[in-house]
């Protein structure tokens, strides 16, 4: 996929989160097969390996609507 696309996912994943307030955010991306749920662990906890990680600021305003 193309840079931009991981790019505005971020910023859209730190704009929907509690780091909105901060003005920027580490986000963590992943493959989906480097995610594993531990036995036994609580609804949600996930531990992961091979992440990627990048600073964004929250600002979603460059990003273009798409419409159908």
């Amino acid at each position: 996929m193309p840079d931009r696309t991981f790019e505005e996912a971020a910023k859209l994943a730190g704009y929907y989160s509690k780091a909105r307030l901060a003005g920027k955010a580490e986000i963590d991306y992943i493959q989906k097969k480097h995610i594993k749920k531990p036995n036994g662990s609580k609804p949600g906890f996930v531990v992961y390996y091979t992440n990627y990680s990048m600073t964004i600021t929250v600002d979603i305003s460059d990003i273009e609507l798409i419409s159908d």
